[in-house]
């Protein structure tokens, strides 16, 4: 039986893919724990993609699930390692962020927006993409910290 936990962490620290460990207060580590948040709330959303209408709904959402994975492998290697990271595998590539472009202009073009402020809730689906949503926005603020925090490091060097 495959076990799902490993006892390592109980120090505080958890384990970067490459090698390495760091605090599991770590800056990257809380960005790809948000990443998993978000993509978790994808899946239900996803799960709830049940019409027929709503296949291309559910394609792009698991698109985008996986786009996820890959900038949540990037994040959980350390800056020495990144070198051995894959495009579009373990690294995330201008043609990926791209796509999800194109993927957000053209949902917006099919959709009129209120002048105002949408309450969460209108159905089960929308509620839980907007969960999704405030989760992304977490990740970006989490990426900010962590981008800041490099530019600091780097500074020192």
């Amino acid at each position: 039986m495959v076990k799902i936990y490993t006892k390592k962490g109980d120090d505080g620290t958890t384990s970067l893919w490459y090698g390495g460990r760091v605090p599991k207060t770590n800056a990257r580590t809380e960005a790809y724990g948000s990443i998993d948040e978000a993509n978790s709330a994808l899946g239900v959303a996803r799960a709830l993609c049940k019409a027929d209408n709503q296949a291309d709904l559910h394609a792009t959402i698991l698109s985008l699930q996986q786009d996820l994975f890959v900038a949540g492998a990037e994040l959980a290697t350390s800056p020495e390692a990144a070198d051995r990271l894959q495009d579009g595998i373990s690294r995330i590539t201008d043609g990926m962020v791209e796509a999800i472009e194109v993927d957000i202009d053209r949902y917006m073009n099919q959709v009129d927006l209120p002048p105002h402020f949408v309450i969460p809730g209108g159905t089960e689906l929308s509620a839980v993409l907007d969960v999704a949503r405030s989760a992304i926005r977490r990740v970006l603020t989490k990426m900010s910290v962590v981008r800041c925090s490099r530019i600091r490091s780097d500074r020192r060097r």
